[in-house]
């Protein structure tokens, strides 16, 4: 029975240590684009890590901080990960375009990935 009671206690002292490391060690990674800035219609989607973030809903000009309405916002642990961006058209065809890319987030960082369709190379 002791040493049930020393396992528990253990296993309690354990998930609390995790839990306050993985409060402790994050930041936020936020994504915009000026995808009005083209003549073609088309949808953004985020993947970070392999899973899938969401869409983009708003277009903006610039970012300047995360959690903005228009940008999509994550939190994350703190450490090295890896983003897909999938540009396709609404419609038809063109326009399509896959950006693939890294970063390494720092605690209480806003790291921020801007899609500016001008700088695209869309061949």
């Amino acid at each position: 029975m002791k040493a049930l009671n020393n396992l528990i206690r253990l296993f309690i002292l354990l998930t609390l240590i995790t839990s306050c490391e993985k409060q402790g060690n994050v930041g936020q990674v936020t994504f915009g684009a000026n995808y009005d800035a083209i003549n073609c219609i088309t949808t953004v989607d985020i993947y970070i890590d392999g899973q899938y973030l969401g869409q983009l809903q708003n277009y903006t000009h610039e970012i300047t901080k995360c959690n903005q309405p228009e940008n999509l916002t994550k939190k994350l642990s703190t450490g090295d990960h890896s983003y897909k961006i999938e540009i396709r058209p609404l419609q038809g065809v063109g326009c399509t375009k896959d950006i693939l890319g890294e970063f390494s987030l720092s605690k209480d960082e806003c790291y921020i990935v801007f899609v500016d369709y001008f700088k695209i190379d869309w061949d």
